[in-house]
């Protein structure tokens, strides 16, 4: 039994057209069931071929390489909240180091600066930066989108 790529619909393996949707039935591929694949949402392995991740219902897409690893989930709240009391604490949490190295050494030239009035600002800045940056990081990565180490403010909005 042949299954048409368009609707789903079961059709007798010498047709040529679905006769539910009228799609060209084109013979499909052999499955080598020895070939795996990784799930692009939660990096389960799956056989080659499968359409759903069994692991957490993702459509499958591209098969990633064998050396992939699989998306560690970070919590974006728990991110947020350390870098509320120790800016760059919720970067280093989600493996984010130079960025949260860099609010930190900020935060204390801003904290020195506060002599001056404009250092209140910068600490200010940088303060609710770190924290905005630590929830929206860890967001990415449990998306599966890629996040760079550095500084960006590119994408604040």
């Amino acid at each position: 039994m042949k299954i048409c790529k368009n609707c789903g619909r079961n059709l007798p393996d010498e047709a040529k057209f679905c006769r539910e949707c009228g799609c060209e039935v084109t013979p499909e591929e052999p499955i080598n069931e020895n070939e795996t694949q990784f799930c692009s949402k939660c990096g389960s392995e799956m056989l080659k071929g499968t359409r759903f991740c069994p692991n957490c219902g993702t459509p499958s897409g591209i098969p990633q390489p064998r050396n992939f690893s699989p998306v560690k989930r970070h919590s974006p709240v728990l991110a947020a909240i350390l870098s509320f009391f120790i800016t760059g604490l919720g970067q280093l949490y989600i493996g984010l180091t130079k960025k949260g190295i860099i609010l930190f050494v900020g935060l204390v030239i801003s904290s020195i600066l506060t002599i001056i009035v404009i250092g209140w600002i910068f600490w200010l800045l940088i303060w609710f930066y770190g924290i905005y940056d630590a929830y929206n990081s860890a967001e990415k990565m449990n998306n599966g989108i890629a996040v760079e180490d550095t500084l960006d403010f590119n994408n604040l909005f």
